[in-house]
Protein backbone atom coordinates (compact mmCIF):
# COMPACT_ATOMS: atom_id res chain seq x y z
CA UNK A 1 0.00 0.00 0.00
CA UNK A 2 3.00 2.08 0.12
CA UNK A 3 2.89 6.11 1.33
CA UNK A 4 -1.04 5.91 1.69
CA UNK A 5 -0.14 4.13 5.10
CA UNK A 6 0.03 6.27 7.98
CA UNK A 7 1.66 4.50 10.32
CA UNK A 8 1.32 4.09 14.30
CA UNK A 9 -0.58 2.31 16.80
CA UNK A 10 -4.04 2.61 16.83
CA UNK A 11 -6.02 1.89 20.04
CA UNK A 12 -5.34 1.92 23.47
CA UNK A 13 -2.29 -0.04 24.62
CA UNK A 14 -3.65 -3.71 26.23
CA UNK A 15 -2.91 -4.13 29.87
CA UNK A 16 -0.63 -7.03 30.60
CA UNK A 17 -2.47 -7.27 34.17
CA UNK A 18 -6.19 -7.61 32.46
CA UNK A 19 -5.91 -10.44 30.46
CA UNK A 20 -8.80 -12.29 28.87
CA UNK A 21 -9.96 -15.88 30.86
CA UNK A 22 -7.33 -17.71 28.49
CA UNK A 23 -4.89 -15.58 29.57
CA UNK A 24 -4.95 -13.32 26.02
CA UNK A 25 -4.79 -9.61 25.69
CA UNK A 26 -7.59 -8.08 25.12
CA UNK A 27 -8.04 -6.21 21.78
CA UNK A 28 -8.98 -2.24 21.96
CA UNK A 29 -9.57 -2.15 18.05
CA UNK A 30 -12.61 -4.05 16.15
CA UNK A 31 -10.99 -5.50 13.27
CA UNK A 32 -14.22 -4.92 11.71
CA UNK A 33 -12.87 -0.93 11.86
CA UNK A 34 -9.92 -2.23 10.19
CA UNK A 35 -11.59 -4.06 7.37
CA UNK A 36 -14.19 -1.07 6.54
CA UNK A 37 -11.48 1.75 6.49
CA UNK A 38 -9.70 -0.76 3.85
CA UNK A 39 -13.13 -1.21 1.79
CA UNK A 40 -14.05 2.59 2.57
CA UNK A 41 -10.57 4.11 1.66
CA UNK A 42 -8.43 1.68 -0.58
CA UNK A 43 -10.80 -0.29 -2.27
CA UNK A 44 -13.75 2.73 -2.25
CA UNK A 45 -16.58 -0.14 -2.20
CA UNK A 46 -19.30 0.56 0.51
CA UNK A 47 -17.98 -0.80 4.06
CA UNK A 48 -21.53 -0.48 5.96
CA UNK A 49 -23.40 -2.88 2.92
CA UNK A 50 -20.89 -5.35 2.86
CA UNK A 51 -20.24 -5.98 6.42
CA UNK A 52 -24.20 -5.16 7.57
CA UNK A 53 -23.23 -2.71 10.07
CA UNK A 54 -21.89 0.55 10.56
CA UNK A 55 -18.16 0.33 11.57
CA UNK A 56 -15.47 3.29 12.92
CA UNK A 57 -13.37 4.48 10.18
CA UNK A 58 -9.37 4.49 11.48
CA UNK A 59 -6.93 6.92 9.65
CA UNK A 60 -4.31 4.55 9.12
CA UNK A 61 -5.12 5.11 5.06
CA UNK A 62 -4.60 8.88 3.63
Amino acid sequence: MGPAITGGRYGETPSLSSLDPSGNLVHTVDYRSVYATVLDHWLEADADTILGAEYERLDVLT
